[in-house]
């Protein structure tokens, strides 16, 4: 494909960098495990999200797996989930034991508070909120005051979000990851930034960060120095190497959001003449998206059909994430949500990512005019 869905971007400079340090780490002179750059990657990407602490794990999935097991869930408890978004939020779920309840969404693919409200029960322990796409809901915090009068730990995936931001009544800027109890981060090669495979937890709780510490680096007492096991705990852990990418990467951040949302908004003004044929996610006022993806609402095509013609012309477009959660077929049981199920029928995603220029912008999006004009 000429127009890939994602691509991982490292400028020269950092390239640069990156070889020097690993030369470095190949000849003994740093550690190639559980060595300086880890921490220091943990400690500025939890600075930039406005956390206290971070907790690099080997994946996103690996950062879920550990935050719902410290929970000491049981059978009889339960964990909110929205339906739209990857199989690792409810695999983490069931690993911990509890039951996964699945959340309808509202127009923007994005937790629905409504159907949220009519979900929550007292077994209800946790609510796991997606930012899908990079999209950070307008009800963030009507959701996190409602988790804070039930007592449930509100758990961001921030898997596509590094750098978007929303806004709360007082003008107070929220990054994701600093908004629940506790958050978690991919830097799988096509996310925002990457670290190869990758992912991280951010909390400001001292004592929850030393239990996930614990957890993810095979249940070691992170206050001890001798071989003491407080916890059964994974080998979860971040390499030197893939934690050397992600200092690199978090340096370029802000140019990656920005770019993006340059992307999107050329997207956005080249489609703004076809409203009767599509919409875009909405962004609340004064919010961030960080573009992990460009959605697009078909208001009267087939998505497969138009990624299929947008594939004839060079263009990979794709419709994450399908089937929808509470569809996967290893499930037992499937509940309702009637709004997902109607959004994942009309939706597809352009390409996002830094080697699309402005120029390719306004190529991919004058073939999808045509596509969709032509009947």
């Amino acid at each position: 494909m000429r127009y890939t869905t994602a691509f991982p971007h490292f400028p020269q400079e950092e390239i640069d960098w990156i070889l020097e340090e690993t030369r470095l780490i190949l000849n003994g002179e740093k550690m190639l495990s559980m060595g300086e750059n880890v921490k220091k990657f943990e400690q500025d990407f939890a600075k930039y999200c406005g956390r206290l602490y971070g907790i690099a794990t080997n994946s996103c999935t690996s950062a879920l797996d550990t935050v719902l097991r410290s929970l000491n869930l049981s059978e009889s408890d339960e964990v909110i989930v929205p339906t739209q978004t990857f199989f690792a939020n409810l695999s983490s779920i069931v690993n911990s034991r509890a039951k996964p309840i699945f959340c309808d969404t509202d127009e923007n693919f994005l937790m629905s508070l409504d159907d949220l409200k009519n979900k929550i029960t007292p077994q209800t322990k946790a609510v796991v909120i997606v930012h899908f796409s990079g999209a950070i809901s307008q009800d963030i915090f009507k959701i996190k005051e409602l988790c804070l009068q039930h007592k449930i730990k509100l758990i961001e995936d921030c898997a596509h979000a590094h750098g978007a931001y929303a806004i709360d009544s007082s003008g107070k800027i929220f990054k994701a990851g600093s908004i629940g109890d506790f958050a978690c981060f991919s830097f799988f090669s096509t996310k925002i930034i990457t670290t190869g495979e990758g992912g991280m937890i951010v909390c400001d709780d001292e004592a929850q960060a030393l239990i996930f510490r614990s957890i993810a680096n095979r249940g070691l007492n992170p206050l001890k120095k001798v071989e003491e096991f407080n916890h059964y705990g994974e080998n979860f852990r971040l390499s030197e190497f893939n934690a050397t990418l992600g200092l690199s990467q978090l340096r370029c951040l802000e140019d990656f959001v920005t770019h993006r949302n340059h992307i999107a908004q050329i997207y956005k003004t080249e489609l703004e003449p076809l409203k009767e044929l599509l919409r875009f996610q909405d962004v609340a006022e004064g919010y961030r998206h960080s573009y992990w993806r460009f959605i697009v609402f078909l208001k009267k095509h087939k998505p497969q059909e138009v990624v299929k013609k947008l594939a004839q012309k060079g263009i990979c477009a794709d419709a994450p994430y399908s089937p929808l959660l509470h569809q996967q077929p290893i499930l037992a049981y499937q509940a309702l949500c009637p709004k997902a199920e109607e959004l994942s029928k009309t939706h597809i995603s352009l390409p996002m990512h830094l080697k699309i220029t402005s120029q390719d912008a306004k190529v991919i999006a004058n073939h999808l005019k045509t596509i969709l004009q032509e009947n």
